[in-house]
């Protein structure tokens, strides 16, 4: 089993880089710098070919700040590593993380290899175990894989499978919502997402990192008042045509398979 960790940092951030370095290093695991894409610095052209709004079924109820659409691209970029490399298993991480005692890299190699287990997964969440999430498999050793639950989201750091890496990278055309949230619409590209048990890893606070791709709510907030109405009802639009597929399966758009 291939386990190799992909940890995104931009090139003004030497500093995350270097309290992140010496944490994977004490794991023990295989690991390089992806270098991440500053969202601003993209020509206005391709920000706007990249994130066309309003999308015209929902997918999301806003533009995409340029930072989330960096964000997205450099995620982006790890899943394409994994696939042009053919590995087994690579670990998405974003530099604002930190690891829990209960990360080691046997019990990362441990997770990796259930990808192609009895209950195989594309893409595998390490971070923020959802509140009444189910378990799907135990592992031993007091690992586990389970599914589902309420919780916030975040794309700190997860897993990725080679077969998860296939189904992610084709067709990006255009960035639909921000990256923690294209994972949750997992009937898009037929997407198996687990979480571990327990978590490996944690996303620290803005005081050790702040924020890389700002907030996205702040861009609505100082919006003339009938414009950010108008933003709110797309956002719960957005929310009711998400409970509807993800629990009844209803209204479910194959928009990339």
């Amino acid at each position: 089993m291939g386990l190799h960790v992909f940890l995104i940092n931009l090139d003004r951030s030497a500093d995350r880089l270097a309290r992140c370095a010496p944490l994977l290093d004490r794991l023990g695991v295989s690991w390089e710098r992806v270098p991440g894409v500053e969202g601003k610095k993209l020509p206005p052209e391709q920000l706007a070919s990249l994130n066309p709004h309003p999308a015209p079924h929902g997918e999301w109820f806003r533009p995409l700040t340029p930072g989330e659409i960096g964000c997205f691209l450099s995620h982006l970029r790890c899943w394409q590593l994994i696939q042009e490399r053919d590995l087994d298993c690579g670990v998405v991480l974003e530099d604002d993380f930190d690891v829990h005692d209960a990360c080691t890299r046997e019990s990362l190699e441990a997770l990796a290899r259930s990808a192609t287990g009895p209950q195989p997964w594309d893409v595998l969440k390490l971070t923020r175990l959802r509140k009444g999430a189910r378990t799907v498999a135990e592992l031993g050793s007091g690992l586990a894989l389970c599914q589902g639950g309420k919780g916030p989201e975040d794309g700190c750091g997860y897993m990725v499978s080679r077969r998860g890496a296939a189904k992610l990278t084709p067709r990006r055309e255009h960035l639909l919502r921000p990256v923690d949230f294209e994972l949750k619409h997992v009937w898009e590209r037929d997407l198996t997402v687990y979480s571990s048990r327990p978590d490996m890893f944690w996303q620290v606070g803005s005081d050790i990192a702040v924020s890389q791709i700002g907030d996205g709510r702040a861009a609505y907030r100082d919006y003339p008042p009938l414009r950010k109405a108008q933003v709110y009802l797309r956002k719960h639009r957005y929310h009711v045509h998400f409970w509807l597929a993800s629990k009844l399966g209803l209204g479910q758009r194959h928009l990339l398979r």
